[in-house]
């Protein structure tokens, strides 16, 4: 397994118990890139989610939207809690409570550039579900910055997966509040 990175070998030992394929590891940055989904989200087992918002315009709202993703004002916005300790780093393994549950997750990748930033995080053990996460604030050339979310999932949980149409009606809830959450 390809776990470049991850920064040590704590890391790399998490990468091993994602609780998806593999071979998916990283498939949102591919996705969200324009490319194909695999044979394997195509199976109709999987849901494949992508939302996105116009946040604002410039430099400033850029920076600002980049840090509310990394610092998980995002998240907390869409009534989400995060047990964290600092600023998403690649690597480490965060806990998402929502509704009374604790779904670890693997942050696999954190991207920070001019122009993007880009955070990614696959689910553990536990987690109600079974799948990853991208999220990604850009800023075009014509300065306008944008929220998109894109992820690919499947319920772990029994619950989950006894409502299923709920479950998925909440998760695109709290999508698009995750990208509200975005706008400074």
């Amino acid at each position: 397994m390809d776990f470049s990175c991850a920064t040590d070998a704590r890391a790399r030992l998490w990468a091993q118990e994602l609780t998806y394929p593999a071979e998916l590891m990283l498939t949102t940055l591919d996705l969200m890139d324009g490319g194909t989904p695999p044979e394997q989200l195509r199976d109709g087992a999987w849901r494949i989610l992508d939302e996105a918002i116009v946040l604002g315009e410039g430099n400033g709202c850029y920076r600002e939207a980049s840090d509310r993703l990394l610092t998980w004002r995002a998240h907390r916005h869409a009534g989400v809690r995060v047990g964290a300790w600092r600023t998403a780093t690649s690597g480490d393994v965060v806990r998402i409570r929502f509704a009374g549950t604790t779904s670890p997750c693997l942050i696999l990748r954190v991207d920070t550039r001019e122009r993007e930033t880009r955070l990614v995080y696959g689910t553990l053990p536990g987690h109600v579900e079974c799948g990853e996460e991208a999220f990604s604030v850009e800023i075009g050339d014509d300065g306008v910055v944008r929220g998109r979310i894109f992820a690919f999932s499947v319920h772990a949980w029994w619950l989950a997966k006894l409502g299923a149409p709920a479950a998925r009606a909440v998760q695109t809830l709290i999508t698009r509040r995750y990208l509200e959450g975005l706008i400074p």
